[in-house]
């Protein structure tokens, strides 16, 4: 069936997809940019894949399909632990930037 192997093909860049996002999100540098535009296009894949299951509602208790959900899961935990990270050293920053501003003061 056609929308069987479209629905595949689009699973199979969903994992490639999140297999980036999850490698860029562990780089010692993470690129923003590179991240957005990743996320960017998973939406869009995501969003034809959930096309063809509202046309096909079948396709969701495919095994495919639930190793993509649990994969979705992992990544946007990792997404939020890196985010929480971020922020933490965020704030670990500005809180060292603002000690520099205290002790310039006596400069």
């Amino acid at each position: 069936m056609p929308w069987d192997k479209d629905f595949e093909a689009n699973l199979a860049l969903l994992v490639d997809l999140d297999h980036k996002i999850c490698e860029t999100l562990s780089a010692p540098e993470i690129n923003a940019e590179e991240v957005v535009q990743f996320v960017d296009t998973r939406e869009q894949i995501l969003q034809k894949l959930l096309a063809a299951i509202a046309e096909y509602p079948q396709l969701q208790q495919t095994r495919q399909w639930q190793d993509t959900v649990k994969q979705t899961q992992a990544v946007v935990e990792l997404m939020q632990n890196k985010t929480d990270e971020l922020g933490m050293a965020l704030q670990k920053f500005r809180h060292g930037k603002r000690s520099v501003q205290q002790y310039q003061k006596f400069l």
